[in-house]
């Protein structure tokens, strides 16, 4: 895998998006007005974040059964392996739907529908949430001996491997190692039942008074990583907080407060009274620059933003604009984001770190397309592959390694493209065959008849006016049998997806909120934007790894033909006609 640090990633880049973002016309995406001031997209982002914790009080509120008059049902989300699916109409709704229905789907706004009933389990099989009725045991002690159980598997897999055992003390190692899938599976179940069990112990009402402090992490952390802290403290001695305050300019009654609240979250530790030393999440700190930048990104940028976001939707409840967003309130901008990000390249560099953060991170790693996605048939061929927005280009060098006949072509804008390490590897065979382009994606897509146009963490950061844009830009270019990939978050069904990934990856879709009014998307939504931007793509459907976050969502270029000739915009084009015409 590729070294991510020296590569600016993907997900929110800075400067990878041209000052003109906005001229789409989101406000030609009127939506309409409900009982409840969210929009119908907003609302399931809300309800499905916190669905985990607290899904007996949104089944039983008003809102949620108000609101269920006026959306429709969410589409069953398939897991099948990629097949040839006819492109829908744009909108799939019952024939009684109602008229705000219909409008909810034209503007690719989700919708939701109630918990009458509840799956009780995992696509894997394994219990999420289960209620305890009529059995011996209360959901308490099964939960208990389901952590008991799944804790000696994983001790034992530990143990048997010689693997050092998790722990809080500076010398504990920082990540899990890699484990096999049964170990995995293991893990997985004592982060979702330590979870659960800790909600029934706490009760629902504790779970709602204090779950809204949890902004406090967020400040601690931000004060502590702001005025490096973590570098302060010595990595192989205790320090005094008397003389810890005199390398800082926090005063001392604040400095003891944030450090002490951190230590709720074992971020530091007091071995005797006044006295601060190193855990292993604080030597983090003080030593991973990207986990630095990951923390700063979220607690100086995200964080301000995620305050105004109520605000926000207030004002401008149909969010689609890049310019009406909990950000631009927040920062006093009238621009989007990343057009604010590349005026400021201190913020853009730690946002870029950030990003290598989180690429790094569990579920995250590109290994997972490198390894899952087949590009046999394109290699053979010596095809073609675009990335676009593809930053430095990293993710193409890993498939470079993985395909050996293939070409790439990274497009980005042109201080990215500029700033590419030359060469991309030291590696030959590989870096010959990768070359950089400047390119605005906004604007028609300048690589004609290429294999495969691909787009990482791009889509999810625009709402549909914006995402039907990119994908209307490529067909201009596009042959028949040319694919279209996206590799971004797919929202499940909630309560299919293991609990902590939900948490995550939902949590993700609300910062695409908070920052871009933008979205991660369910397969349907995905499926909805390819028949937007042209009714000749066959949406292919939607595939997940195992223990990967991200999906892969491909559609293929099929126009249709009339003895032989392609018909384009109504008229037939001869094959030799579109070969001079893509010149």
């Amino acid at each position: 895998m590729a070294d991510l640090s020296a590569h600016r990633p993907r997900p929110f880049e800075a400067g990878r998006h041209s000052a003109n973002l906005d001229r789409a016309s989101p406000s030609s995406f009127n939506t309409p007005r409900f009982s409840s001031p969210l929009d119908s997209a907003n609302f399931p982002r809300l309800h499905g974040l916190y669905h985990e914790s607290l899904v007996c009080l949104v089944a039983s509120s008003s809102l949620f059964r108000t609101s269920r008059a006026f959306v429709a049902d969410v589409l069953r989300p398939s897991y099948a392996a990629m097949g040839k699916f006819k492109v829908p109409a744009w909108l799939h709704a019952p024939a009684s739907a109602s008229s705000s229905d219909k409008e909810a789907g034209k503007q690719n706004r989700r919708s939701f529908s109630g918990f009458a009933h509840r799956r009780s389990r995992c696509e894997t099989g394994r219990p999420v949430l289960e209620e305890s009725r009529g059995t011996d045991s209360s959901r308490l002690v099964v939960l208990a001996r389901k952590i008991a159980a799944e804790t000696e598997n994983l001790d034992r897999y530990l143990g048997n491997n010689s693997l050092p055992q998790p722990g809080f003390g500076i010398d504990a190692p920082d990540d899990f190692p890699p484990l096999p899938g049964h170990v995995q599976r293991s893990r997985q179940e004592i982060i979702c039942a330590t979870r659960e069990l800790e909600s029934l112990v706490r009760g629902p009402r504790e779970t709602v008074r204090w779950g809204v402090w949890s902004y406090l992490d967020t400040l601690s952390l931000q004060l502590i990583n702001s005025y490096g802290i973590a570098n302060l403290v010595p990595l192989d001695a205790p320090i005094s907080l008397v003389e810890l305050q005199t390398k800082t300019s926090l005063d001392p009654i604040n400095l003891a407060r944030v450090l002490r609240h951190a230590m709720t979250n074992r971020v530091f530790h007091e071995p005797s009274p006044g006295v601060i030393a190193h855990t292993a999440a604080s030597r983090l700190l003080a030593r991973d620059s990207a986990l630095q930048d990951w923390v700063g990104f979220n607690s100086e940028d995200i964080f301000p933003a995620a305050g105004k976001v109520l605000t926000a939707l207030q004002k401008h409840p149909e969010a689609t604009s890049l310019t009406t967003t909990g950000f631009n309130l927040a920062f006093g901008t009238e621009e989007p984001m990343f057009v604010t990000f590349g005026k400021e390249p201190i913020r853009a560099r730690r946002m870029g770190g950030a990003m290598a953060s989180l690429t790094g991170g569990e579920g995250y790693e590109v290994k997972h397309l490198v390894d899952n996605y087949d590009l046999a048939d394109v290699d053979a061929a010596q095809g073609t592959l675009v990335d676009i927005g593809g930053s430095h280009g990293f993710v193409c060098v890993d498939l470079a390694r993985r395909w050996k006949r293939m070409s790439f072509v990274v497009q980005d804008l042109p201080k990215t493209v500029e700033s590419a390490p030359e060469p991309i590897c030291d590696d030959e065979s590989v870096s010959n065959r990768i070359r950089f382009q400047a390119h605005d994606f906004f604007t028609e897509q300048p690589v004609k008849d290429a294999d495969v146009y691909f787009f990482r963490w791009i889509i999810h950061n625009y709402s549909t006016p914006y995402a039907v844009k990119l994908l209307k830009n490529l067909v201009p270019a596009l042959k028949p049998g040319a694919r279209v990939v996206i590799n971004d978050h797919c929202l499940r069904k909630p309560g299919s997806e293991e609990p902590w990934d939900e948490r995550l990856i939902r949590s993700m879709d609300l910062v695409m909120l908070t920052l871009l009014n933008a979205q991660e998307r369910e397969e349907h939504e995905f499926r909805a934007l390819f028949a937007a931007a042209d009714d000749r793509f066959v949406f292919k459907g939607v595939t997940r790894t195992e223990d990967s976050r991200m999906s892969v969502v491909e559609a293929v270029w099929e126009p249709s033909e009339v003895n032989g000739a392609l018909i384009e915009n109504g008229h037939a084009v001869a094959s030799s006609e579109k070969e001079n015409t893509s010149k």
